[in-house]
């Protein structure tokens, strides 16, 4: 019988071989599969079903995430028809404002409902097809960036939506009374409520900013106050609904 070989080295001298760090390198690596297929354009921080964030740079995680809040404003959207996650419909009314007490309907709202938004029946309690809730959709819309951000990242959008509009406000409130700050002078840490079925977000302070740290947030907030107070460009949106026009049907050619 053939004597048996002794097990080969090989593999086992290869991976001696590999960089301390690895960690690098597969940071390198996804930068570059990233690159092949184009980085996202979207600036809003997406929030799922299953409690999930995806960032707008790809990352997807439970959380919770640390930001700083830059700036916000209300937003109130009324929508016609039950939801569809297959066919995403845009608003018919909305409106942006500083003051959630003094909205008035956009001019570029395709139906607007009333004259403010104080006065809509659509944002009274009680005017939802389902459960006493408003038919109309009351959020603030935050600007943010990530607590380590840089001057090379973008600022992104967080929308608050009315099940954690309570939890954010009495956040800032609490701020503003208790510590005598603002948003922007702290890095916040953002969750979603432990207790709750679906993905309620909830707001706590982690650290105060000083120094250069707050002067760099500072010095992006002209930036962000312009991009939380454009609006969404609905559009694209409108124009898939609508169905494609058929293509004019051709004659039969002559018989010669």
């Amino acid at each position: 019988m053939p004597a048996k070989k002794a097990p080969s080295t090989a593999v086992a001298t290869k991976r001696e071989s590999l960089p301390v760090d690895v960690q690098a390198l597969l940071e390198k690596q996804k930068n570059a599969v990233m690159d092949k297929i184009g980085r996202p354009t979207s600036t809003v921080i997406q929030i799922k079903q299953n409690k999930n964030f995806v960032l707008p740079n790809g990352e997807i995680t439970e959380g919770p995430i640390d930001l700083v809040i830059l700036d916000f404003v209300s937003m109130n959207t009324f929508y016609e028809g039950a939801y569809d996650k297959d066919n995403i419909a845009s608003p018919v009314c909305f409106a942006i404002g500083d003051n959630p007490d003094a909205l008035i309907p956009s001019v570029n709202a395709p139906e607007v409902q009333a004259d403010t938004c104080a006065v809509c029946p659509m944002n009274k309690y009680e005017s939802a097809e389902r459960g006493k809730g408003k038919a109309c959709k009351n959020m603030r819309v935050l600007a943010v960036m990530a607590a380590d951000a840089s001057d090379e990242d973008k600022i992104w959008l967080l929308r608050v939506s009315p099940t954690g509009l309570k939890a954010y406000d009495a956040y800032v409130r609490n701020l503003a009374q208790r510590n005598n700050v603002a948003p922007i002078q702290v890095v916040t840490k953002v969750g979603f409520d432990p207790n709750s079925d679906y993905p309620s977000l909830r707001f706590a302070p982690e650290r105060v900013l000083i120094g250069d740290s707050l002067a760099f947030f500072l010095s992006r907030v002209e930036e962000a106050g312009e991009l939380v107070r454009t609006e969404p460009d609905y559009s694209h949106a409108e124009e898939e609904k609508k169905p494609a026009k058929k293509a004019p049907a051709r004659k039969p050619a002559a018989r010669r």
